[in-house]
């Protein structure tokens, strides 16, 4: 009688399924690791459309200072202001502010800003901006981050733009 002997040889089942298993955490750490990096990228990009945004207006205010008090308290039903007009500082102040704003609307997620004189202005969110009416000229804006929303604050982020005396 003559003996075989198996020289097969493989992985078993148990063997497979712990590799597989060790895989499959890799790709989920992976998968974790790109969802991270996409939405740091995000709240950066509205971190610097914020910054670009609130510098904007402030150089704005910068070139047409007769009217700094019109982008404090924009007045409504100014006429709109055509490029080659002869328009006013308070027509100028009005269509700049109201482009401002939308394009902070547009751009930011719950995006809005305003002007303020402000001795604290590292206070306060769109619904309360806490501006004081002391200190300097500043520009905030605000925005929510919608990854951040069930933190204390709500997601709300702000930026603060201070102009020179």
């Amino acid at each position: 009688m003559t003996r075989h002997h198996s020289s097969e040889s493989g992985f078993s089942m148990i063997e497979v399924m712990i590799a597989a298993g060790i895989f499959s955490t890799g790709l989920g750490g992976l998968s974790l690791l790109l969802l991270t990096a996409v939405m740091g990228t995000a709240e950066a990009s509205h971190q610097t459309i914020a910054s670009t945004r609130a510098s904007s207006l402030a150089e704005m205010i910068a070139m047409n200072p007769a009217a700094s008090g019109h982008y404090i308290n924009p007045v409504s039903g100014v006429g709109p202001c055509m490029v080659g007009d002869n328009c006013s500082s308070a027509q100028l102040a009005s269509a700049d502010f109201n482009h401002w704003q939308a394009e902070l609307a547009r751009e930011l997620p719950g995006g809005n800003g305003l002007v303020c004189r402000d001795s604290t202005p590292d206070e306060g969110y769109s619904a309360n901006p806490a501006c004081d009416g002391a200190g300097s000229l500043v520009v905030k804006v605000f925005w929510v981050e919608k990854r951040h929303q069930n933190d204390d604050d709500g997601g709300l982020r702000r930026l603060v733009a201070r102009l020179p005396r």
